[in-house]
């Protein structure tokens, strides 16, 4: 019967989960379909799949390299496709792709917090956390399709610690699958997640639960693997960085967009230069509203913020310390050089060379904000184990 209830607590677990990603997408302005990421993908999919399979495209200009076309070959590209030949309204095909966006982030975040010690329904209170996390907002409407690196940082992360403990290839190789799926719309977003995995890998090493020898292997293995299932986008950024349109170079500015990523919006989940952008009539992202000006929101955002950092400050367990880690090299790299005027001894360099390939490439440092999340995310399941084993029979109603 223990056994039973487990799996059936375990089901509704997940369930709820994609319910909570799934349901509100779905309500969400029902019939509107917004302008995000590449008109193409609505307007004809089928188009825009086949053309982004070639770094030219003869139809336009009188011949021209596209702009990062080749990230629409997956997974975006067929997602869409796939829906236009069964005719589902394109609004549909839409919510269904950023509550699938949202599932896959939360259903990952709960499977790597099981790998990381924190077990049971407080798995659960990482991955509700992590997918309803506000770092979402200016993007759903957006630029979604930014989000698949989110999405993935949970899988990514119990992959690595799979792969580190039980060795062989199986688990570096759907690493690299996720890879494939998820680096190739945008390769900053990318690199600002790829600290979660090497500093598990370095943390674990170093308080002995792996070797030296097993974190470098695992590394190498990874690393490699990555590399090979990412050549075909690598192969294109490079042709369009030399034959295309100086797109970094005429922009937003890195002055401009790091001028609202501060620590405590950071912490908050939020910091992106677009959720603050408005006009004579109202926000970029309607959201920031309530964010900015809302007591009851800000409270919440704040205590949700509170809890995860009193558990990574008051708990003890197994992988604490990478937690924190997560949280330390999440908030630097988010805030990256603001002030820009003042920035610190770590960021100056791009500061000082703000119009550098570099800083543009790596301009948009709020990429790495869901380290910040997952980190405190971490947190406060370990609060809700720490509180569910002192209240014993109660734990469910304390998570």
């Amino acid at each position: 019967m223990t056994a039973l209830w487990r799996r059936l607590r375990q089901r509704a677990e997940v369930w709820s989960l994609v319910l909570l990603a799934l349901v509100p997408s779905l309500m969400s302005s029902p019939g509107r379909m917004p302008g995000d990421t590449k008109l193409y993908l609505y307007l004809d999919p089928g188009r825009l799949v086949a053309d982004a399979r070639w770094s030219w495209d003869p139809r336009q200009f009188g011949g021209w390299v596209p702009h990062q076309t080749i990230s629409y070959l997956w997974p975006s590209g067929p997602w869409f496709a796939a829906w236009d030949a069964t005719g589902v309204p394109d609004w549909v095909a839409h919510r269904l792709w950023l509550g699938c966006i949202l599932a896959a982030a939360g259903l990952g975040a709960r499977w790597a917090a099981g790998h990381l010690g924190i077990t049971g329904s407080a798995a659960w209170v990482v991955g509700a956390l992590y997918q309803c996390s506000p770092f979402v907002l200016p993007y759903v409407s957006r630029t979604s399709l930014m989000l698949v690196t989110y999405a993935a940082l949970g899988w990514l992360v119990g992959l690595t610690v799979r792969a580190a403990t039980r060795g062989g290839w199986r688990d570096a190789a759907l690493f690299a699958l996720v890879v494939a799926t998820v680096a190739a719309p945008n390769a900053t977003a990318t690199a600002m997640i790829a600290p979660a995995p090497v500093l598990w890998l370095v943390i674990a090493a170093g308080g002995r639960r792996i070797t030296w020898r097993r974190a470098l292997t695992t590394t190498a293995t990874i690393g490699a693997l990555s590399l090979a299932v990412s050549v075909w986008w690598i192969a294109m950024l490079m042709v369009q960085g030399r034959y295309g349109a100086d797109v970094l170079g005429y922009s937003e500015a890195l002055e401009d967009v790091s001028l609202t990523a501060t620590s405590t919006e950071v912490l908050r989940g939020l910091g992106y230069w677009l959720f603050y952008v408005r006009d004579a009539f109202s926000y970029a992202t309607t959201a920031s509203i309530d964010y900015q000006a809302s007591t009851r929101t800000l409270v919440t955002s704040l205590a949700v913020t509170g809890v995860g950092v009193a558990g990574l400050a008051l708990t003890r367990w197994t992988h604490r310390q990478y937690a924190i880690a997560l949280v330390a090299v999440g908030v630097v790299l988010a805030v990256g050089v603001h002030p820009i005027d003042d920035p610190s001894p770590l960021m100056s360099p791009l500061a000082e060379r703000s119009r550098s390939v570099l800083a543009l490439a790596l301009r948009s440092s709020t990429r790495a904000v869901p380290l910040v999340v997952f980190g405190l995310a971490l947190g406060a399941g370990a609060v809700a184990m720490a509180v569910a084993d002192t209240w014993g029979r109660r734990r469910r109603v304390a998570t």
